[in-house]
């Protein structure tokens, strides 16, 4: 039996189970409003990083998604497609987004369907959030959508590229990569086994294999460190990385508690895109 190699920060005892599609770009480089500085010690002074850019693409049902785009200055780069959380939005990632643009990543953040900017059909009727199984499908399409529009990018290199998620979002991302092994790598903040109860993930980091993850959950969320836990050990695999921090609450929250996770994903994607 291989040898399990989990990284695991805990500072106080925690019991492990004891606590839970081609789209076409509709309105691609229209300038975000005010697009933030982007500097990293790593990126040469000569190589002027590309404005953010706010962009459209449509999914299977013609709903037109809207996302941000950074682009890499560099040809054949890797890139990641970021998934917020339920109740928020694209802009929980532009931090860790702009970090990753000045690594030399390609990165496309979305609103999901029912959230931020992207809440009109192709009709123009409102989207509200929801969890059917109609929804969930729909997600699914979104993602494939904004993949595709992604891999479609000056300069990134289909070959390399990854997704985040966070929450909702990371249960996305584990079941499309699941059914897409051109995903080279996910990572997965506060992961869940079944949120809405339409999402499992079990089955899903089965199918997905022997591909580089990284599992990502606080103590204080204690479903999702149970969660976590039990996809790391649903294979019998080095690839799987497990990261438990004693505090940090839910999903992209951790973000703001100072743990080290941006610095943890960029690490994380560098090694394996």
């Amino acid at each position: 039996m291989k040898s399990l190699f989990i990284t695991i920060i805990l500072f106080s005892a925690f019991n492990a189970f004891g606590c839970e599609r081609a789209a076409s770009n509709t309105n691609a480089a229209t300038p975000s409003p005010t697009p933030p500085a982007n500097t990293n010690a790593n990126t040469p002074a000569t190589m002027a990083l590309p404005v953010p850019q706010r962009v459209t693409f449509e999914s299977a049902d013609k709903t037109p998604i809207v996302g941000t785009f950074y682009g890499s200055p560099k040809p054949n780069s890797p890139a990641v497609l970021m998934l917020h959380q339920w109740m928020s939005d694209r802009h929980s990632y532009d931090n860790l987004a702009m970090r990753m643009q000045a690594r030399g990543f390609g990165v496309l953040t979305i609103d999901g369907r029912g959230f931020g900017e992207s809440v009109k059909a192709a009709d123009g009727k409102k989207i509200s959030p929801s969890r059917s199984d109609e929804a969930v499908a729909a997600m699914k399409a979104d993602v494939a959508a904004a993949l595709d529009f992604l891999v479609a990018q000056i300069n990134v290199d289909p070959a390399r590229i990854g997704i985040a998620g966070a929450s909702y979002g990371s249960s996305l991302a584990l079941i499309y990569a699941s059914e897409n092994p051109k995903i080279k790598a996910v990572a997965l903040l506060s992961p869940g086994i079944n949120y809405f109860g339409n999402m499992p993930t079990e089955p899903a980091v089965k199918k997905y294999g022997d591909r580089p993850l990284l599992l990502v959950a606080a103590e204080d969320d204690a479903e999702s460190a149970r969660s976590a836990m039990i996809l790391r050990l649903a294979l019998e695999t080095d690839k799987y990385e497990l990261r438990i921090y004693p505090k940090g609450g839910h999903g992209t929250g951790l973000f703001g508690k100072k743990v080290g996770l941006e610095d943890l994903l960029i690490v994380f994607f560098e090694k394996n895109l």
